[in-house]
């Protein structure tokens, strides 16, 4: 069964996640069918890479504006492709290796459903003496743990047109969740780079109707050390693989901090 794929994500100033999502989606679905909507970078990022550009003005950001021009392009590329995905580009969709070999064969192997939700992980750095990650290498092996989280299991796979919401947490249509395919969430996976980056979207004009969504991206550096080291002090000896996934996540429950599956390490 041949099935064409597109993603889209859309980024300001992303050195450091842009190019591994543009590695990781174009060995799945092809260069050529990505979509990288760039929202006036002025680091070079952008420049001369794989993929579809698309050039927008740098505004003050807002998150209903954002989605209602990717809820337009989702739409539009169902004129052409069988499936359309968005994602951040520091969230990376990988099918359980147990049942799949890529990205690429689930979308070939798992058509029962418009769309699907992956089991949200965020990766976080779970001893703050560990050296910084080389971005250069796998990212998995270098920072092997993760909680489960509601607000990462989105609905980001889809075969049919669907209306997102501000942050991409929830759609119009219905959605399954699919214990075999796990959403892995980078932005912590590094505190360095995320205190950073947060220092970035903390500074950036936000319009009057994006400050009501996106306020994670404003904290203070000491919320999300005070959160790093409760996930630390709070983290378990067993493997997310061991929790009631669909319960926890049906309930709008978290988990602790646990090592993430030893089958997905190689793959990220």
């Amino acid at each position: 069964m041949s099935v064409q794929s597109a993603a889209i994500t859309m980024v300001y100033n992303e050195a450091v996640f842009l190019p591994l999502w543009l590695d990781y989606y174009g060995k799945n679905l092809g260069y050529n069918n990505l979509y990288i909507i760039d929202h006036g970078s002025d680091d070079g990022s952008t420049t001369r890479i794989p993929g579809n550009i698309i050039k927008i003005p740098r505004t003050d950001f807002d998150d209903v504006q954002r989605v209602t021009f990717i809820n337009s392009l989702q739409k539009a590329l169902f004129s052409y492709f069988d499936c359309v995905i968005y994602t951040d580009c520091d969230e990376f969709l990988i099918p359980h290796p147990n049942h799949y070999t890529c990205l690429g064969t689930y979308l070939k192997q798992h058509p029962h459903s418009a769309v699907v939700r992956a089991v949200g992980v965020d990766v976080v750095q779970h001893d703050l003496a560990l050296a910084p990650v080389d971005f250069t290498q796998p990212i998995l092996p270098q920072r092997p743990y993760g909680f489960v989280t509601p607000w990462e299991s989105k609905p980001l796979i889809t075969r049919t047109p669907v209306t997102w919401a501000p942050g991409f947490h929830d759609c119009d249509q219905p959605s399954i969740l699919d214990e075999a395919l796990w959403l892995f969430h980078l932005k912590f996976c590094d505190l360095r780079h995320a205190l950073a980056r947060l220092n970035l979207t903390r500074s950036m004009k936000w319009s009057q109707q994006g400050m009501a969504f996106g306020q994670h991206q404003r904290h203070r550096d000491e919320d999300l050390l005070a959160l790093v080291r409760t996930l630390i002090a709070e983290q378990q000896a067993e493997g997310l693989e061991h929790l009631p996934l669909t319960e926890l996540l049906a309930n709008g429950g978290y988990s602790k901090l646990r090592h993430i599956p030893t089958p997905f390490l190689p793959r990220l």
